[in-house]
């Protein structure tokens, strides 16, 4: 911008200073005026009051012009810069202005999103998410005051646009993190619930006849004694093929005593285990990991029986259940 006004004119000050200090150490001034034709020189005797008040006036002159000029360039640079940081606020609204507009339109998409995982939350049979955690307000410790932004202290409405747009943010980063967990947590859920679902037992082993319910207490046909009978009997020709009801792992295939005679077990996990007996053939080893309608085996008539079947178990936790609990009519093989 130049030297400052001020210095200036304290530059101007000690020049006029001196100038006259040299004026007061003469009494006259002779002043020889030499023309270009032929006339002769003029001279002029000057006092020195006279002088000192010219010089006086001539300097004064320049100081004044030079601290006008340098106050007008300082005023006109001043004015310029005023101009540019009012565009650049300008530019900077109409950004703050744009943002909040693409922050709308992605509130209304997690808003979207927000539906979509309540339905998610449903089907996995989880609870809705409260309305005082759906909304997730802002204003707790750690969240900026308006009065805190330097910028609002400059220019108030630009700050109040920040702050909103801040705030604003600030909300949706709140909404996403929520709905990140919720959905983290349906889909995990669901995923749980797929599984246990392929894992429980749902079709029947075998098509046939059923000759014989699950029963706490029934006469049995060849030991003529009442027991147990802890499964379900489906009478069925030899070599009808026995299918796994559900996914699982082979824990056991062989000769099983207790008169089950050749004998498959699954375990399904999620507490469930079936049990397939007096079969003629058995087509898995134990190990072997099964999926739902896999032929395991084959109808017989080993171990203890009066004729060709398949004695059907499934326990829940270790304990006996009717397997017609499980099967799912429909799904019962042709």
């Amino acid at each position: 911008m130049g030297r400052h006004p001020f210095g200036l004119a304290l530059f101007v000050h000690d020049i006029l200073d001196f100038a006259i200090r040299q004026v007061m150490d003469r009494s006259k001034w002779t002043v020889m005026l030499i023309p270009h034709d032929s006339e002769g020189v003029r001279s002029i005797q000057l006092s020195s009051s006279r002088v000192k008040g010219v010089v006086s006036i001539l300097l004064l002159t320049v100081l004044l012009s030079g601290v006008f000029t340098a106050g007008f360039f300082l005023k006109q640079g001043q004015h310029v810069r005023a101009e540019q940081l009012q565009r650049e606020n300008l530019l900077l609204a109409t950004e703050v202005t744009d943002m909040r507009n693409e922050m709308a339109t992605l509130a209304a998409s997690i808003t979207d999103l927000a539906q979509k995982d309540e339905k998610y939350r449903t089907i996995a049979g989880l609870p809705s998410i409260d309305d005082d955690v759906q909304r997730v307000g802002i204003g707790g410790p750690g969240t900026a005051s308006l009065d805190s932004m330097a910028v609002y202290a400059e220019n108030p409405e630009l700050g109040e646009q920040i702050f909103a747009a801040s705030y604003d943010l600030e909300t949706l980063i709140r909404r996403a993190t929520l709905m990140r967990s919720s959905m983290d947590e349906a889909l995990a859920t669901l995923q749980q619930n797929t599984e246990r679902l392929l894992a429980t037992p749902s079709i029947s082993p075998s098509s046939g006849h059923l000759s014989s319910l699950f029963s706490r207490n029934r006469r049995h046909p060849i030991l003529r004694i009442t027991r147990p009978h802890e499964g379900i009997d489906i009478a069925a020709p030899i070599g009808e093929s026995i299918l796994a009801p559900a996914k699982g792992k082979v824990v056991f295939s062989g000769n099983r005593a207790g008169g089950y005679g050749l004998t498959v077990e699954l375990n399904h996990g999620f507490g469930y285990t079936t049990r397939f007996a007096h079969a003629s053939r058995l087509l898995v080893r134990r190990g072997d990991v099964v999926e739902r309608g896999e032929v395991i085996a084959e109808v017989g008539a080993t171990g203890l029986v009066t004729g060709p079947h398949l004695h059907y178990e499934v326990e829940s936790d270790g304990v006996a259940v009717d397997p017609l609990n499980f099967i799912i009519t429909d799904a019962i093989p042709e």
